[in-house]
């Protein structure tokens, strides 16, 4: 019995140490979430500097002139994302002509206008 105290002194020490460690912590926040629009290259400013009359409509789209006829932007995640959109024939992509992660909807655009839009979309798209 002599080595029992300290066996329970220890074990308790040990319980004591591996208790301090499993406070239950808040959540971090992991930062923000990337915008397609201005992120690695600034659509939304090319857009902007080519004099076209440009609105943010929701957190991933962008709308040149008004509707009907105004082309309409719709970023996805990825560029494979907005392939598959088209490929797949889905309601998002149909009639959208890709453009990195863009999906461009021409509409009843100027051949000029279209000209713009597609280099800005372009710049920074490899491939």
């Amino acid at each position: 019995m002599p080595h029992a105290k300290p066996a329970v002194a220890l074990s308790a020490a040990a319980i004591l140490l591996c208790g301090c460690s499993s406070v239950v912590k808040p959540p971090q926040g992991r930062g923000k979430v990337d915008d397609s629009r201005t992120h690695t290259v600034n659509h939304l400013k090319c857009l902007q500097q080519q004099r076209l009359p440009v609105q943010e409509v929701g957190s991933t789209g962008l709308q040149i002139g008004p509707l009907p006829s105004g082309p309409t932007v719709q970023f996805l995640p990825s560029p494979g994302a907005a392939q598959a959109q088209q490929i797949e024939g889905s309601q998002l992509g149909q009639g959208a002509e890709v453009i990195g992660s863009a999906l461009l909807f021409t509409h009843q655009a100027s051949d000029g206008e279209l000209t713009l839009i597609e280099n800005c979309l372009g710049s920074g798209v490899s491939g």
